[in-house]
C-alpha cells in the first residue's frame, strides 16, 4: 500500500511538470477563428456608409514586405482554388484591394485573433466596399496544412466554397514569435 501511494506521488511530481511544460511549449499551436464571417452582396449593395480604413491599409502596406510570404500566400490561393474546382465552383480572381484588407486582417490577428478588430470593429470595415467573406487562421506554415485546416472547419469551408464568391486574396503576418498569423478575404 505504501509503495503504490509512493510510486504515485513520484509519477505526479515527475509527470505534472513535464506536462505543464509540453502545454506552455505548444500554448500558440495551430487554430483557425471558427465563427462565421461572411455578408451578403445584398448588405454591402445596400450599405449608404461604407468603411475605407485607409490609415490601417497604409500602415500595412508600408511594413516589410516579404517575396516569400507573398509566394506562399499565392500558392495557398491555388490550393483554394483547386478546392473549389474539385466542386465544380468557378476559380477566384486575385484582387488587390482584398489583398490590401487581409494585409491589415493578419497584423491585426497577433494582437486580437478574432473577426473583430483590434479597434472593436466588425472585420469587414478595412474594406467594406469589398469585403464580403474572411478566414483566419493562426500557427500553420505551409500550404497543405493551412487549406486542411479551413477545409476542416465547417464556417470556412462554406466560405471557400460559397458559389457567389468571384475574387479574394490571403495575406501572412509572421509574429516576432515565429508564429504565422493567415487571412484569406473573399469577395462579390
Amino acid at each position: 500500500m505504501k509503495k503504490k501511494s509512493l510510486i504515485g506521488i513520484i509519477a505526479g511530481v515527475v509527470l505534472v511538470p513535464v506536462v505543464a511544460c509540453a502545454i506552455l511549449l505548444n500554448a500558440k499551436g495551430t487554430g483557425v477563428e471558427d465563427s462565421s464571417a461572411k455578408r451578403a452582396l445584398a448588405d454591402i449593395e445596400g450599405e449608404t456608409t461604407s468603411t475605407f480604413d485607409e490609415e490601417a491599409i497604409a500602415m500595412a502596406a508600408s511594413s516589410d514586405s516579404d517575396a516569400g510570404l507573398r509566394n506562399l500566400a499565392l500558392d495557398v490561393f491555388d490550393a483554394v482554388n483547386a478546392q473549389r474546382e474539385a466542386y465544380g465552383l468557378s476559380a477566384l480572381s486575385w484582387n488587390g484591394n482584398l489583398e490590401a484588407a487581409a494585409m491589415v486582417r493578419s497584423q491585426e490577428c497577433e494582437s486580437s485573433f478574432s473577426h473583430t478588430r483590434p479597434n472593436g470593429r466588425p472585420w469587414y470595415t478595412v474594406n467594406s466596399r469589398v469585403m464580403g467573406g474572411e478566414n483566419l487562421a493562426y500557427g500553420f506554415d505551409d500550404v497543405d496544412s493551412v487549406v486542411n485546416a479551413w477545409m476542416d472547419s465547417p464556417t470556412h469551408r462554406e466560405n471557400i466554397l460559397w458559389d457567389e464568391f468571384r475574387m479574394g486574396a490571403i495575406a501572412i503576418y509572421v509574429a516576432d514569435d515565429g508564429t504565422y498569423y493567415w487571412a484569406q478575404e473573399f469577395g462579390y
